[in-house]
């Protein structure tokens, strides 16, 4: 039974993947930006590391001049090789955010990524400029220390392959958008404020999806210098007790909130919704307590800019995750759960509506040719269930 239910979800997300040219397109396109970028940034982690580890550290620790301190220099710059890491790991995740795009048709994603797309150009030019403010830095407060980081290199080609990928991806994330709407559009029909419901719905599991990839971040790079710092120190602070029992308490529950959060949306449970807005309340105050901590001057003190942008974003996805969870409770009894939930009977389903949820076994019959900007006729086929 296993193996057929797998076989089953196989085989509708490959026939989401291959559903029009535009959809192959960007598939084939969000591998080939994963690689590259992933390459790239690996070419720049590695040099990072090797300044880091056969330039930097020594020539500091052999100076005996006050100014060239290491924790202007040496931690600095591991801030940096964490930004790489960073980086990477970014990228996986936003190789699976566009597949997940395109399995579950959510119009609402496929324009999170091209702002997701714009916004990482910006944090290419971000680190570009970084690397070479700080080697600037370095040469005037390190005499006879000089990074050789050869931007041209490394940081100009990531920035080029960017904005190329970008400009491409946005093309295509249109016409998904105008394929993916037509789709919502035969399912739920002219019914305005069912669509802005739906709609509302599409928002909040993107929402969702982008608060998982900032927990995660934030956790797989602040946990380990914390918990460098507490094993290695004679005492315990309780500041510290705070942020790494905190930390690791959101990292290990957000992956079971967030499940109860996508239940709750289904079967329309306020009280799932209430409590998921609970737990999102503790995730941010644990952020908002290191933001204090640490000090947003200290990260402009020190040129973390990258940080800034990223809690920047974080701040205004949590309180989005807020307006629309209490939206998603207020559309609750409308007449959406009927659309959402795989489990109801076929005889609760509107018998004049073409919906069925993103999660049952659909598969389409000539439908509307998109591509060849057909429009809406009778020889459209209902979706019917995949029996």
């Amino acid at each position: 039974m296993a193996y057929i239910n797998l076989k089953h979800a196989v085989s509708k997300k490959w026939q989401r993947v291959t559903e029009s040219r535009y959809t192959k397109a960007f598939v084939i396109t969000s591998i080939i930006q994963t690689i590259i970028l992933i390459f790239l940034q690996i070419r720049i982690l590695n040099r990072n590391s090797f300044l880091y580890v056969n330039v930097i550290t020594p020539s500091v620790k052999n100076k005996e001049d006050d100014s060239c301190t290491l924790i202007i220099t040496v931690s600095r710059f591991m801030m940096i090789i964490t930004e790489n890491v960073m980086f990477i790991l970014f990228n996986l995740y936003q190789f699976y955010f566009c597949l997940n795009a395109i399995f579950h048709q959510n119009t609402m994603q496929i324009f999170a990524i091209v702002i997701i797309n714009i916004v990482y150009v910006v944090l290419g030019i971000v680190q570009m400029i970084d690397i070479n403010l700080y080697g600037n830095k370095i040469d005037s407060i390190c005499p006879g220390l000089h990074l050789d980081n050869n931007f041209v290199l490394y940081e100009l080609p990531h920035i080029l392959v960017l904005v190329t990928l970008a400009i491409l991806m946005t093309t295509l994330s249109w016409k998904l958008y105008q394929q993916f709407g037509w789709n919502i559009y035969k399912k739920i029909g002219a019914d305005i404020e069912m669509q802005r419901r739906f709609k509302a719905i599409l928002i909040f599991k993107m929402l969702l999806k982008i608060d998982l990839l900032f927990v995660i971040l934030y956790n797989v790079l602040i946990l380990p210098p914390l918990l460098y710092i507490m094993i290695n120190s004679n005492e315990l602070n309780r500041d510290q007790i705070i942020l790494v029992f905190g930390s690791l308490a959101s990292l290990i529950l957000v992956i079971f909130f967030q499940a109860l959060a996508y239940k709750s949306m289904e079967k329309e449970w306020k009280s799932g919704i209430f409590v998921f807005v609970i737990f999102w309340i503790f995730v941010v105050s644990d952020f908002a307590y290191l933001a204090l901590k640490l000090g947003v001057a200290s990260f402009i003190q020190y040129g973390l800019y990258s940080w800034i942008l990223l809690m920047c974003n974080f701040t205004i996805c949590a309180v989005l995750t807020f307006v629309y969870a209490i939206i998603i409770m207020l559309n609750f009894d409308k007449g959406l759960r009927e659309y959402l939930d795989k489990n109801l009977p076929k005889k609760q389903v509107n018998g004049s509506s073409n919906i069925l949820s993103d999660e049952d076994n659909v598969i389409i019959d000539d439908v509307l040719d998109i591509e060849k900007g057909g429009s809406s006729n009778s020889n459209v086929k209902k979706f019917i269930i995949d029996e």
